[in-house]
C-alpha cells in the first residue's frame, strides 16, 4: 500500500533541520569577519544592492580561505534539530522524497544530505580557485525564489506540487509555503510567517510534525 504513495517534503535548513540561525553568520563568526559583514547587510536592507551582490560582497571577505578547512569545521560544528534523522527515515519509508531548499550554502546542505540521507539539495555554492581556496559564489537560492526552486524539483521528480509539504521558519520560506499543497511553520521566527502556513508547530523535536504529515499524505500503517 505504501508503494503507491508519492510526495515530497521540502525543508528549509537553518533553524529547521539544524541549529543555526544563519549558515552565513556561522562562517563570519568562524572566520572573524562578522563586523566587516555588517556593512554589506546594511547595503542590502537599505535597498542599495540585491541579494546576489550581497552574497558576493560577503564571500569576498573569505577569499583565500581553504574550502576544505571550512568544510571540516562545518561538519564538526553542525548540530541537527532532535528528531531530524528519524523524520527523514520515516518519510522515506512512506515513499516520500525529501529536499532541502536553503538560501544558505551548499557547504552545509551537502553535510545534511549526507548525514540524513536527503534526496535533493539546493543552496548557494562557494567557488574555489585551482588551489581549493574560496574565490567567489554561485547564487542559486535567494530570499524570494524558493518557490521557483521547489517547482524545479517537483518537475524533475515528476511529483505534483499539490503532493508537496514545505517546512520552514522564516520569511524566505513563505514563497514555497504559498505554492505547496501544505506547509508547516516550525518554530516560526515571526507571526507573519505563521499566518501563511497550513500548520504551525512549536516544538523542540521534528518528530512532532509527523501526525500532520501522516494525515496529509494519507498514510495508514
Amino acid at each position: 500500500m505504501l508503494s503507491s504513495i508519492t510526495g515530497l517534503t521540502a525543508f528549509d535548513l537553518d533553524g529547521t533541520l539544524v541549529r543555526l540561525d544563519s549558515s552565513w553568520r556561522w562562517i563570519h563568526h568562524h572566520l572573524g569577519t562578522l563586523e566587516d559583514a555588517k556593512e554589506n547587510a546594511n547595503l542590502y536592507y537599505s535597498g542599495k544592492i540585491g541579494y546576489a551582490r550581497w552574497a558576493e560582497l560577503d564571500v569576498r571577505l573569505w577569499h583565500g580561505t581553504e574550502l576544505s578547512d571550512l568544510q571540516q569545521a562545518a561538519k564538526e560544528g553542525l548540530t541537527f534539530i532532535p528528531g531530524a534523522q528519524e523524520l527523514i527515515h520515516t518519510l522515506h519509508r512512506w515513499n516520500i522524497k525529501t529536499a532541502i531548499i536553503s538560501s544558505g550554502l551548499t557547504l552545509f546542505t551537502k553535510i545534511a544530505q549526507e548525514l540524513l540521507g536527503i534526496d535533493v539539495g539546493y543552496a548557494n555554492r562557494l567557488l574555489t580557485d585551482q588551489d581549493g581556496r574560496i574565490s567567489g559564489v554561485d547564487v542559486v537560492v535567494g530570499l524570494e525564489n524558493k518557490h521557483e526552486i521547489l517547482h524545479r524539483i517537483v518537475q524533475d521528480l515528476d511529483i505534483p506540487i499539490s503532493r508537496c509539504v514545505a517546512i520552514g521558519d522564516s520569511h524566505n520560506d513563505v514563497p514555497m509555503f504559498l505554492v505547496s499543497g501544505a506547509s508547516i511553520a516550525f518554530n516560526p521566527s515571526h507571526d507573519d510567517v505563521a499566518v501563511h502556513a497550513t500548520k504551525v508547530i512549536q516544538s523542540h523535536n521534528l518528530l512532532d510534525t509527523l501526525p500532520f504529515l501522516k494525515q496529509f499524505y494519507k498514510i495508514s500503517e
